[in-house]
């Protein structure tokens, strides 16, 4: 893949390419000095030099992150809660670091990587999004599945066991293996609006022959014991299909639309549940981002945050954002502009440990 302007922000940055122009428009400039760029967080909080790294994943899921937090205090309530501490953290280091060879600019840091985390099921979005277009655009006749459960009182976790099971049983029925070859599903999870009832239900894009709905509907009816209602048709739109895929591959529901029980519940009944999955000809599909693992060289620049800030009067470290910014290398002179050494250079002062090696925060390209 490419890179892309949304691949280290996420989906909600706007107005990439317009901050790193503006960037490029300023010289060195005096201490206190004021531009349009350089306005308070609160005002402009998608520009450039405004937000720590870890703000420019926050952007727009505020309310998403702090129901998330309420959720597993919630979920988890009087237990040593891991799963807290590891959103709190989530992207709160990072260094900025250049290839030594090709003068790339690239960032190290941590990311959480839990299922209900906002900031990392962005990118998982993004990813999975891209997955399923790619794997869609292969096949001949694409279909889309919709599986439900008729309305009962049993608990979340009970239905989505039974539900997860049902589908089991259903590949294994001779009309279904006659005519589906593969495919990706996941699991959507809500409240029916008029019942108050928990809801789960499955979205499966196949790979496949046409099936008529009424006997689809008599097998599903067969293997969840009286529930008949499932929708199926052809998909002719392959991006919106795509986007939908991606839209819960991330996670199953909108954690800042439940009250805060919802959510604990949700939390404690999918617990090691699969959330998503490939079968048949979508096996090879892989809807996890992987980990982006270097042995290259890399010179340490600085801390992310601490780059941004002197960006703000510093056209050195503008440089450095520029370049990490807009994908293109930073060449060794302005490395030395700004870090005052030359590349090679280690001071077990000044340089963080790194976390495995890894770049968590630009796995995808």
């Amino acid at each position: 893949m490419t890179a892309n302007g949304f691949a280290r922000f996420g989906t909600d940055y706007v107005g990439k390419q317009a901050d790193i122009d503006e960037l490029n428009t300023y010289n060195d400039l005096p201490a206190g000095s004021s531009t349009s760029l350089l306005e308070p967080p609160e005002t402009t909080s998608t520009k450039l030099s405004d937000a720590t790294y870890r703000g420019r994943f926050m952007h727009g899921k505020v309310e998403e992150y702090e129901a998330t937090l309420a959720a597993y205090r919630l979920a988890y309530d009087g237990k040593s809660n891991n799963h807290v501490r590891a959103l709190m953290d989530c992207r709160t280091h990072a260094t900025l670091q250049r290839d030594s060879v090709s003068g790339d600019v690239m960032v190290f840091g941590d990311s959480c990587r839990d299922r209900y985390c906002p900031m990392c099921c962005a990118q998982k979005s993004a990813y999975a999004k891209d997955q399923a277009e790619l794997y869609i655009k292969t096949l001949k006749s694409p279909r889309f599945l919709t599986l439900t459960l008729r309305n009962n009182e049993s608990d979340l976790k009970t239905q989505v066991s039974f539900l997860q099971q049902s589908f089991s049983k259903l590949r294994t029925r001779a009309y279904w293996k006659k005519n589906v070859s593969g495919g990706i599903w996941f699991l959507e999870v809500k409240r029916g609006k008029g019942s108050g009832l928990w809801h789960p239900h499955l979205h499966i894009l196949l790979d496949g022959e046409y099936m008529e709905q009424k006997r689809l509907s008599e097998l599903w009816e067969q293997v969840t014991f009286g529930s008949p209602i499932l929708y199926i048709t052809r998909i002719s739109n392959l991006d919106n299909a795509a986007l939908y895929v991606s839209k819960y591959s991330a996670k199953p529901a909108i954690i800042k639309n439940m009250p805060v029980e919802d959510g604990a519940e949700m939390i404690n009944a999918l617990f090691r549940k699969r959330l998503c999955g490939t079968f048949g000809t979508a096996k090879a599909v892989t809807l996890t981002p992987p980990k982006v693992e270097t042995e290259n060289e890399w010179d340490y620049i600085g801390h992310y945050d601490d780059i941004v800030e002197k960006a703000k009067t510093n056209s050195a470290a503008r440089a450095v954002l520029v370049a990490y910014n807009a994908y293109e290398p930073l060449s060794l002179q302005a490395y030395e502009d700004f870090t005052g050494h030359p590349a090679g250079f280690v001071s077990k002062m000044s340089e963080p440990k790194r976390v495995d090696r890894q770049l968590y925060l630009d796995f995808y390209h």
